[in-house]
């Protein structure tokens, strides 16, 4: 009997919690995903992904056409996925199932609170009035006291005004919305903001400013702080390529060819971008059917290979799976009952301590001074590789405060206990930790910390150092040059030599031409050689030369002739 491997995948439901899928050894990716939706009963997959750490704490999605074995090697013997949206959809509305909304909103509410979802102040009293009105129902006098709205947190350290104009619409503006319609009219609000879909990568541009990426179905949006300062639509992206640790966007910009280059933190974290960026590129720019460049996307086929850093070596990118015009239509041909579900209770947690800043400051109307913002430090130098950081923290804790790959992904998003008290000035201090799938966030407040140069993230460090693994593949990657340049230089003043002893006639070179090895190395390998060289360059000369050396003399003369 073939043996069977485990994997635990983490669903976006929170009262679903965890599934355990057993698995063939040869099986590929999209048969965990399809394990995933079936127990969610999700019809609509092309949406959603599963996201894994590896050894070198690198977030991928995994490829849903390549071994799941092999891609989870050494992240065992348990593996762990987690299961979310991958492609945030361009018109929410045309998402056919009330189930696949529910799972959307669940990773939009999520993408709020993770600070990843950047919007106004009004605006996330909105939200969270949609998210209180989904969870409560309406708002109820007797049973929803004063204060209430303290429960839910909606964004990170959210202030006093915020919970209490989500208490106000709550109240006043959404009466009878059942779960579903407040649901949806969340998902509505939050595809309008800049935001939306972005999992955001740090980047530096060539000033060494840094920036982040984002990829959604509008295209390659760049952001500074909490700013979008350029967006690149897919269909004006002509290449998406890299090298190393720098990632090229080559587009047309107002009819005008723009190359743009990026640092990222490290090259594996690059590759990260450069995947994603054209799987997103693959999967929306079919959308209205517009014509796909020589060098487009063709399911099935290897459509374009870009070298990384070094003699052999490069990236294939192959697209599988539907695109999103692909995606619509199939949703539009399901004819099957809208499964029931049960929604996920509240989760109410206690009320936060106020920070330094907040209790010395009035109520922002702005959610940048609430901490929503992303931040401007440098690019990690640690050995984590981590490039998809929230918009929202500054620094986190060392790679030793998370413990291993399982505690990363088992506490990406469990909140529950993310309170931890410190002192600041002689008084209390918030610190918000939170374990993303690749590290931990500590949401800072104004008061000084202790420098902490084992950070993730967007953070200031001056060191580059690497990990083992990534010193032993540099150092290979050397060896590999220099052997091969040894071997090239070898073989040219082989071939030098050759001809300076058997072409001269040097008194000096005599005696080794008349000794037996020497004389039956020309007779079985040079004159043969040189014989080749020599019939070579004759029909060379015949075919190509001449006749173009008579062409051009007959036009000098007939020139010659005009002028006469």
């Amino acid at each position: 009997m073939e043996k069977q491997l485990r994997c635990t995948i983490k669903l976006l439901d929170d009262q679903l919690g965890s599934i355990t899928v057993e698995f063939p050894k040869d099986a590929k990716g999209r048969y965990l995903l399809n394990k995933a939706c079936e127990s969610q009963s999700l019809e609509e997959k092309d949406y959603f992904g599963l996201r894994y750490v590896d050894g070198e704490k690198q977030r991928h999605w995994l490829d849903p056409t390549k071994s799941i074995a092999k891609q989870l090697k050494g992240t065992g013997p348990h593996y762990t996925c987690i299961f979310r949206v991958k492609y945030y959809p361009e018109d929410p509305g045309a998402v056919r199932e009330e189930i696949t909304r529910y799972q959307l909103f669940l990773q939009l509410k999520r993408d709020l609170f993770h600070g990843r979802l950047l919007c106004s102040i009004d605006d996330a009293a909105w939200l969270g009035a949609y998210i209180i009105q989904s969870n409560l129902g309406d708002y109820d006098e007797d049973d929803h006291e004063p204060g209430y709205g303290d429960s839910f947190e909606i964004i990170p350290r959210q202030p006093e005004k915020l919970e209490r104009k989500m208490e106000e619409i709550h109240e006043m503006k959404l009466k009878g919305q059942v779960p579903a319609e407040a649901e949806k009219n969340f998902i509505t609000k939050a595809h309008a903001l800049a935001t939306y879909g972005v999992d955001p990568h740090p980047v530096r541009d060539i000033y060494g400013t840094q920036l982040y990426v984002g990829l959604t179905y509008r295209g390659l949006s760049l952001f500074k702080g909490n700013q979008l300062i350029q967006n690149f639509p897919w269909p004006d992206i002509k290449k998406l390529s890299y090298e190393g640790r720098t990632f090229f966007v080559h587009a047309v910009v107002d009819e005008k060819k723009v190359n743009h280059g990026f640092r990222v933190a490290t090259s594996s974290a690059t590759k990260h971008l450069w995947k994603c960026a054209m799987e997103h590129q693959a999967f929306f720019q079919r959308l209205a059917g517009e014509r796909i460049p020589r060098r487009g996307f063709r399911r099935g086929s290897d459509v374009s290979i870009h070298s990384s850093g070094g003699f052999f070596r490069g990236s294939k990118f192959r697209f599988s799976g539907r695109t999103q015009k692909e995606a619509l239509e199939t949703s539009q041909s399901l004819s099957r009952e809208e499964p029931p579900f049960a929604r996920s209770p509240p989760l109410i947690r206690p009320r936060r301590v106020r920070s330094c800043k907040d209790a010395n400051s009035p109520p922002s109307d702005s959610l940048e001074d609430v901490g929503l913002q992303l931040s401007d430090q440098s690019l990690p130098s640690t050995p984590e590789k981590i490039e998809e950081l929230p918009l929202t923290f500054e620094k986190a804790p060392s790679e030793s405060t998370t413990g291993s790959n399982q505690a990363l992904l088992d506490s990406e998003d469990m909140v529950d206990a993310m309170n931890e008290r410190n002192k600041c000035n002689g008084e209390d201090r918030e610190v918000i930790e939170e374990v993303s799938v690749t590290y931990q966030e500590q949401e800072m407040t104004e008061c000084k910390l202790p420098n902490n140069n084992h950070v993730d993230g967007a953070m200031s460090a001056p060191s580059h150092r690497k990990t083992k693994q990534e010193e032993k593949k540099s150092w290979s990657g050397v060896v590999m040059k220099l052997m091969i340049c040894s071997i090239l230089l070898a073989l040219i003043l082989f071939i030098l030599t050759s001809i300076v002893l058997y072409e001269s006639s040097l008194p000096a070179f005599e005696p080794v031409r008349q000794s037996p090895v020497s004389q039956n190395f020309e007779s079985a390998y040079y004159a043969p050689s040189r014989a080749w060289v020599v019939s070579g360059y004759q029909q060379f000369t015949n075919t190509c030369y001449e006749p173009t050396k008579q062409f051009i003399s007959a036009q000098l003369q007939m020139i010659s002739n005009k002028f006469d």
